[in-house]
């Protein structure tokens, strides 16, 4: 996307806010579209002498719509597409400190005072737990590409015009891989995929480990039953 500065580009934050809203069939929606529309034209139109106060009025309309966007009728809300992605990905943060499944069991197994053959079966299944949050997570980004490039327009304009940011252009960035961090953010990120990769390939192992036994155990079960015609 083109760099705008500040100013051009609440403007257009603006023009977009009135494109999504006007639709004739919602009366609340068509009136903010009309709103805002007079407002930018009037910024545009204004005389040299009362022009500067026309883009204040303007930007500070614009910009109040803009933080209050959840008021906006669903169907017609900026980046609507991404709250259920919000709230999924939210319940399944894999750097909460919190469980997906049996949470409150697994939290009373964090800190029980058990056998150690016990304990090493209680951190399995907190890390079945993480591991299985970290899966979904990956299925849902992947599920959310189209929502999240729908979004990323709205996040970076609004990120030019200085709007208020809210969780949605750090879910953009989740999900389309768009990376600014530096290279020491960059050496902790490579680390942390290292332990996801390492906590999969864990898992896959165990999977294939518990398969083997539940067939052979398949096996045994299906043996008995032939001795015992």
């Amino acid at each position: 996307m083109v760099s705008l500065t500040r100013s051009k580009a609440v403007l257009e934050l603006g023009k977009k806010l009135v494109d999504q809203l006007d639709f004739k069939d919602d009366l609340l929606a068509s009136w903010m579209a009309h709103y805002l529309a007079q407002r930018i034209d009037m910024a545009e139109k204004a005389p040299a002498e009362a022009k500067e106060k026309a883009h204040v009025d303007c930007a500070k309309a614009i910009l109040e719509l803009w933080k209050y966007r959840d008021t906006i009728p669903r169907h017609l809300r900026p980046l609507g597409e991404l709250e259920p992605v919000l709230r999924v990905l939210a319940s399944l943060d894999v750097e909460q400190t919190d469980y997906r499944y049996y949470p409150q069991a697994l939290r009373e197994a964090a800190t029980a005072d058990v056998d150690e053959e016990t304990k090493q079966w209680l951190d399995l299944a907190m890390g079945i737990d993480y591991t299985a949050r970290l899966l979904i997570q990956f299925a849902l980004r992947s599920a959310s590409h189209q929502a999240a490039s729908k979004a990323e327009p709205w996040v970076e304009l609004a990120r030019q015009a200085g709007a208020e940011e809210g969780a949605e252009r750090p879910i953009v960035k989740l999900i389309l891989g768009n990376n600014e961090a530096g290279e020491t953010d960059k050496n902790k990120q490579d680390a942390a995929l290292i332990d996801k990769l390492s906590r999969l390939e864990g898992l896959a192992d165990l999977a294939s480990h518990l398969a083997s036994e539940l067939r052979a155990e398949l096996g045994s079960g299906d043996e008995q039953g032939h001795n015992l015609s």
